[in-house]
């Protein structure tokens, strides 16, 4: 089957899909308001977690909820109400989460952020634009843990890497549990004329024999956002400036003893002090500043399987400074990536949000000593990392039912003698088209200029500069039943983004997505039948890079059941300009359930079939290859968490040898109490080629956290590593104490 024939059924489900978009897209139910209370002077709510304060009993009972999942449309078996209170200073949102079966209400202890679907928790969303193209969320488990975030509807993504600062309350009883979220106004982000655009939504999460989602609003199955229903908060006047200057310094000690094999012991201590500085002179403008930031990895990265691939993996950015109202540097592609800045020395930022308009623009003295990717059609090389200096910024503009945005981003480089290694430029425009409430296009368009060019050696210096381009087209769409996604994206040879995420370059990409979806269907909450495909060939010759077309089957059942079953009967891959086609087979499934409530999570997948082993001689082989893993939480005690993961992937070539690849992590957690911990960490990545050519990196971490706030937390641990031979490996030690508090919180 051709690939211009797989796209004709697509392009046929595109057509219908618009017309039944634009000329018969089905009326939502509203989403109806919920009336909030001002406290009386002198009045203050104590965060005990129940509701019995007089002013709660003048806040009206929200008490309207729908099932989202597993079955949308069902009347809800669990009762939730919502009352909503406020203040000069804050939020104050109570839920309380009825339950008839209050002995079966999960509740263990787990850390921040990993608050999830196999715990009874309510969830908190506010909108303060009221655009509902963004909204910080809170969650709040029955046992009082805690997760946060943001959700962006452009990508209709979770993102969990923002903390807030927000206090909350837990109190059980007979009849199931209540929460009281506190959220301040200076941790969330609004205008100053936003009074009556506020926006909120509640939800609730119910793990039984399937995991129950209900909403405080009837999300339709076709809306293009979990966030598009959000429902307005009437009655509610927040204060029209509400400044603050947030101080918060670090101080971190540490003791580290490198060991590099062959050559001589390196230990020493360090005192290292750093200062985050966030003002906000009024409610559209955040100003931060950040002095000597300690970015060290407190939490060891999951062990990824990259040695048999060749193109840049994606990271989770983690690090506060960059997490300021992070849904700003999404657009249409990922053309700023703030884990391209590898260890700054200092930084400036200002983030402005207003009704219509939004934006931020950072600029950082990068000390270096990262990797800065190369993109090619095939691969993506490195050049090692020297100090620079960068300019990232994004800004936005709604106008109705388009967004337009452009991006403008810079790294100078600077060589040992402290002269210029070269410069890479990169600007851009995007914008995103809501065609119906249904139908979304999105476009992007970017040029780069780079003098900054790689050597033989892998060193980045000056050199002639070179010039580049991209362009992206992407529709969206959904009904009720279906699902389309359909975009190209065109990347020329000299195009590059040393601020961005681009692994490939001189490439042409298009994908097509379509999914088929059923509900209640014989033992099957849902059902979806999905087409995915996508092809990648070199711009100037039109060799075919990658070809693939995915038929696949994707259920939902009982006992949060989720699997897939999915073949690749024919992925063509090249991996230089002058090499043959390698044609791979295979089949994919994978799995996903809550097989006890001991382990609350239990999740395998196995590959099989014939796999490009793209390291074999200069061209690549296809060989019988197998990869599979398993990830599983298990909860033996009730404070003590374990989770067990393995990636493995074994290529039998019988010319060069067979290829092993495993990356393996045991985390293991004791919980203290709701806001301290005592986590282990134990990780090993290895490879090898026919038993002989062997590697390792092995870590093991011992840390102890007490978390008080997003803005105070103390580290106390240890990590030990090593990485080389198995027999003669390069080893390192380190000690370290890290404390982050806030100074003062001054607010006018």
């Amino acid at each position: 089957m051709t690939f211009i024939r797989l796209l004709r059924p697509l392009h046929a489900a595109l057509l219908a899909l618009c017309t039944a978009a634009v000329t018969a897209a089905p009326t939502p139910l509203a989403a109806e308001p919920i009336q909030a209370v001002r406290l009386l002077p002198g009045e203050h709510i104590a965060l005990d977690g129940t509701l019995s304060h007089p002013a709660w009993q003048r806040a009206p009972v929200f008490d309207r909820s729908y099932e989202i999942e597993p079955v949308r449309g069902h009347v809800p078996t669990h009762a939730t109400r919502v009352q909503v209170l406020y203040d000069e200073q804050a939020l104050y949102v109570g839920v309380t989460a009825l339950d008839p079966e209050p002995q079966r209400i999960r509740d263990p202890l787990v850390r921040h952020d990993l608050v999830n679907r196999t715990q009874d928790f309510v969830v908190l969303y506010v909108d303060p634009i009221g655009a509902r193209q963004s909204a910080q969320f809170f969650r709040v488990s029955a046992s009082g843990s805690t997760a946060d975030g943001l959700h962006t509807a452009a990508n209709d993504g979770e993102d969990f890497s923002p903390d807030f600062d927000f206090d909350s309350a837990v109190s059980r009883n007979e009849q199931g549990y209540t929460v009281v979220f506190r959220v301040p106004y200076t941790s969330l982000r609004y205008t100053a004329g936003s009074s009556g655009r506020w926006r909120i939504m509640v939800g609730r999460r119910i793990p039984r024999e399937n995991v129950v989602l209900t909403l405080s609003v009837p999300l339709p199955r076709e809306a293009l956002s979990f966030i598009d229903m959000l429902q307005p908060l009437q009655g509610f006047e927040p204060p029209l400036e509400h400044g603050f200057v947030q101080l918060r310094p670090t101080i971190t000690l540490r003791h580290t003893d490198e060991r590099p094999y062959g050559e001589p012991r390196d230990a020493g201590n360090e005192i290292k002090p750093s200062l985050d500085i966030k003002w906000r002179p009024r409610p559209e403008l955040v100003l931060d500043a950040t002095l000597n930031p300690d970015f060290a990895q407190v939490a060891l990265d999951q062990p990824q399987l990259s040695r048999n691939t060749r193109f840049a993996l994606f990271l989770t950015e983690k690090r506060p400074f960059f997490l300021e109202s992070s849904d700003l540097l999404i657009s249409p592609t990922d053309a700023l990536y703030t884990r391209s800045i590898n260890d700054p020395r200092w930084g400036l930022r200002a983030t402005w949000r207003g009704e219509q308009e939004s934006g931020t623009g950072m600029v950082l003295h990068d000390k270096g000593g990262g990797l800065t990717p190369i993109p090619g059609p095939y691969f993506t090389g490195y050049a090692l990392q020297p100090a620079n200096d960068a300019l990232m910024s994004r800004a936005q503009g709604s106008f109705g039912s388009v967004v337009l945005g452009g991006i403008v981003g810079a790294r100078r480089y600077h060589d040992d003698a402290g002269g210029s290694a070269g410069e890479n430029d990169v600007a851009g425009a995007d914008a995103q088209w809501l065609i119906t409430d249904n139908l979304r296009l999105k476009a992007q368009a970017m040029g780069s200029s780079t003098s900054a060019l790689a050597d033989s050696s892998g060193v980045l210096r000056r050199g002639a500069a070179q010039s580049g381009g991209m362009g992206y087209l992407g529709l969206y769409g959904r009904t009720d039943r279906t699902e389309t996604d359909i975009s190209v994206q065109e990347l020329s040879h000299g195009f590059r983004n040393d601020v961005g995420f681009v692994a490939q370059a001189g490439m042409r990409k298009l994908v097509a997505n379509q999914n088929v979806q059923w509900f209640e269907l014989g033992p099957f909450n849902q059902l979806n039948l999905y087409l995915n495909s996508q092809r990648i060939e070199e711009r100037s010759t039109g060799l075919t890079v990658l070809q693939r077309w995915t038929p696949g089957l994707w259920f939902a059942a009982a006992h949060n059941l989720q699997a897939i079953v999915e073949l690749v009967p024919d992925e063509k891959s090249r991996v230089q300009g002058d090499a043959p086609l390698l044609d791979a087979h295979y089949v994919h499934l994978w799995a996903q359930g809550t097989p006890v409530q001991w382990m609350p999570l239990a999740e395998a997948w196995f590959d099989t079939g014939r796999m490009a082993d793209v390291l074999a001689g200069t061209t690549g082989r296809v060989v019988s290859g197998r990869k599979f893993g398993f990830d599983v939480q298990m909860r033996p005690l009730p404070r003590l968490e374990l989770q067990p993961r393995l990636d493995a992937v074994v290529l039998d070539n019988a010319v060069e040898g067979r290829w092993r690849e495993t990356a393996a992590q045991l985390l293991a957690i004791w919980h203290v109490a709701a806001r301290q911990s005592v986590r282990v960490i134990l990780q090993r990545h290895s490879f090898e080629r026919a038993g002989v050519d062997k590697q390792a990196e092995t870590a093991q971490s011992l840390t102890y956290t007490w978390r008080r706030s997003a803005g105070t937390v103390l580290y106390v641990g240890a990590t030990r590593g090593s990485v080389g031979l198995p027999v003669t490996p390069s080893r390192s030690t380190e000690l370290f104490a890290k404390l982050q508090f806030d100074v003062s919180e001054l607010r006018w």
